[in-house]
């Protein structure tokens, strides 16, 4: 069977699509008319394609047909076909790939002024400039463009060759204010090429060239800063941000180095509050992320400072949690903004502190009101109470009118036949064109469960999220494939709901997904991985499409994470986080410490795997409680430690 690569960017994530290695289902006779008309189309069977479309006039997918035909003949006057269709098919994805067509054969056939109908200034660098440079030779003065132009120009990184001629006569024409100069280097000085700021040193002032060298020098090695004589004194408010920017880099290098770099240099080159406080919230940061005894000496100085900085925050409670320190929790709790004391994380270790201080009536009514919620923190909260974990299921409600309404959508109708023929991205296409007509969370709720229906459950996932409608389990949580999870779940000794937890995690439930770094299906597995596994285990494996098929998927995904979780002590919070992040991060992170379970899971570095490993463990005790099983890996959090000793 071929398989047709497609790719779709979803959402923190880019999802792609591809057609599935399993059977292909039976067609419909539309569908099957549809595929046929297709085919006599690219094969020029001109006259059977014309009997075929006339047979489907009716038909949903039409569009994709007429799209096709007037694509193959598309030139620079096309312009009343393009019109009409744009018309016809407004709320299709494929009128604003059409309009996108006919500006690109516009912009090979150089006819500017038509391409100004259709293009929005701002889409594309080399159109901009093409346009631009269309009306200077129109007559319009190069003033009357030098705002469009500086835009463009102001960039960290090199604009297209189309651009070359625009820009020189824009700064031939003295158009380019020091300013501009001035914001452009300093943004490619912190993240543009170094080959770009040798270019542009010639645009400042001839007494501060200097600058530029010593930009350069930083960008290969930040640590030339620590040098005597490295900053020369000759205009320190423009030598401060070089130094910011190396002490920053070199913290999340060597901690200790940049830490005694800070502590020597900061003295020399005066700095305004804000590069001060930058430095530091970053130095924090870093020491903290590596449990650096120096950074429990910054946050309890700093306990005042960063409080609307919700990850500086993070960390500090990390810090006062290492060294035990409830008192210090309590007092920075009661400083935090409204938003951050509502959060359950910080709901939770409020009502702990409160407990280990001897507050034990107040703890534990904010931990039984916190026992309500179905999450991470809420779970962890009746486990300490001895209270009942809640699944707090309650299924979305619509009306049979808005059902009706969004079912009979022709987004709806094109998303649901290219669905059922295995054009995936042309039906996530269709699905954002929908998502992005509807308006109340009820129509969003119908959405869902159309989707949900179809069996494509991650967009189902994603689109009631849109309505921010949290507790429809089986909408938010599918238990399709269970019967697979089930059988390797028995071969690999492994509880099945944890698996489809990271199945959940991974790929939001959907046997098609393929991550931007090339993992497929339900628990994303490398193509590398399944070859090892296909051999060492017998299973079938021949191609990465394979890993579409969620038997193949489940059988890959499961042996991986027994293998981590045997190689990793029979620990199911460092399995999880290497499943994320990899084994070798997981031994690094091991070496920073023993500290309780939950304490551990915390002070993971990576914000990703941090977040990972809590809904890995949420989803696995929500699929525990939909299959009927019993999960004890709460208590395991909350009665083990984790990490080595020190």
């Amino acid at each position: 069977m071929t398989m047709r690569t497609l790719v779709l960017s979803l959402a923190l994530s880019i999802i792609a699509f591809f057609n599935s290695a399993q059977a292909k289902p039976a067609y419909s006779t539309e569908q099957k008319a549809f595929l046929e008309a297709e085919r006599a189309f690219k094969q020029g069977k001109l006259s059977e394609y014309q009997k075929l479309k006339k047979d489907l006039a009716h038909y949903s997918l039409l569009p994709y047909l007429e799209y096709e035909e007037i694509r193959k003949n598309l030139n620079k006057n096309s312009k009343q076909q393009v019109d009409s269709f744009i018309e016809k098919y407004q709320s299709s994805p494929l009128s604003s790939r059409l309009r996108w067509d006919f500006i690109r054969e516009l912009a090979k056939a150089k006819d500017y002024t038509l391409m100004e109908q259709y293009y929005s200034f701002g889409s594309i660098a080399s159109f901009d400039c093409q346009i631009l440079d269309h009306q200077l030779k129109q007559g319009k003065p190069i003033s009357a463009l030098s705002e469009q132009i500086a835009n463009l120009w102001n960039v960290s990184k090199s604009q297209p060759k189309e651009c070359d001629d625009i820009f020189e006569k824009w700064i031939d024409n003295n158009q380019l204010q020091q300013d501009v100069a001035y914001q452009r280097f300093y943004q490619t000085a912190h993240e543009g090429p170094i080959g770009l700021l040798n270019y542009l040193k010639r645009y400042l002032p001839r007494d501060e060239q200097y600058l530029a060298d010593l930009w350069l020098k930083v960008r290969r090695n930040p640590k030339v800063v620590t040098r005597s004589n490295f900053f020369p004194g000759k205009n320190p408010n423009k030598e401060a941000p070089i130094l910011v920017y190396a002490v920053k880099r070199l913290a999340w290098g060597d901690r200790e180095d940049a830490y005694n770099a800070w502590k020597r240099t900061q003295s020399r080159v005066p700095l305004a509050g804000e590069h001060k406080s930058d430095v530091e919230r970053t130095l924090f940061l870093a020491l903290a992320t590596e449990n650096n005894p120096k950074a429990v000496d910054m946050a309890k100085n700093n306990l005042n400072e960063f409080l609307g900085d919700a990850l500086v925050s993070h960390w500090k409670l990390v810090t006062f949690l290492r060294t035990e320190d409830w008192q210090t929790i309590t007092e920075l709790y009661e400083l935090l903004p409204f938003d951050q004391q509502s959060s359950e994380q910080w709901r939770y270790w409020y009502a702990v502190a409160l407990d280990e201080l001897g507050q034990k009536e107040e703890a534990r009514i904010l931990l039984t009101e916190l026992a309500k919620e179905r999450g991470y923190y809420g779970y962890k909260a009746a486990t300490r109470t001895g209270q009942p974990i809640q699944l707090n299921h309650a299924p979305v409600i619509i009306s049979e009118e808005v059902m009706n309404s969004v079912r009979q959508s022709a987004n709806v109708e094109r998303a649901g036949e290219l669905y059922a023929i295995e054009r995936y991205l042309d039906a996530s296409r269709e699905w954002r064109s929908l998502l992005s007509s509807l308006e109340s969370p009820e129509e969003f709720q119908a959405a869902a469960v159309i989707a949900n229906e179809w069996g494509w459950y991650n967009q189902s996932i994603l689109t009631i999220a849109r309505a921010q409608v949290w507790d429809d389990t089986n909408i938010r949580f599918p238990t399709a494939f269970k019967d697979d999870y089930i059988k390797m779940a028995k071969q690999v000794q492994l509880p099945p709901h944890w698996l489809m937890g990271v199945a959940r995690q991974e790929s939001a439930y959907g046997p098609r997904a393929v991550s931007p770094a090339g993992a497929y299906g339900l628990m994303q597995v490398m193509p590398n991985t399944a070859r090892a596994f296909a051999r060492k285990f017998q299973i079938p494996y021949s191609h990465s499409s394979d890993l579409l098929d969620p038997a193949i998927n489940i059988q890959m995904g499961s042996r991986y994470l027994q293998m981590r979780f045997e190689e990793l002590e029979q620990n199911p919070v460092y399995a999880s986080a290497a499943y994320n992040a990899g084994k070798s991060r997981i031994e690094q992170w091991k070496k920073y410490g023993r500290y309780p379970t939950e304490v551990w899971i915390e002070a993971i570095p990576y914000t990703e795997t941090r977040d990972y490993i809590k809904r890995v463990m949420t989803y696995r005790q929500v699929y525990a409680l939909k299959l009927g099983l019993d999960d004890d890996i709460f208590e395991y959090i909350l009665t083990t430690e984790t990490g080595d000793k020190k």
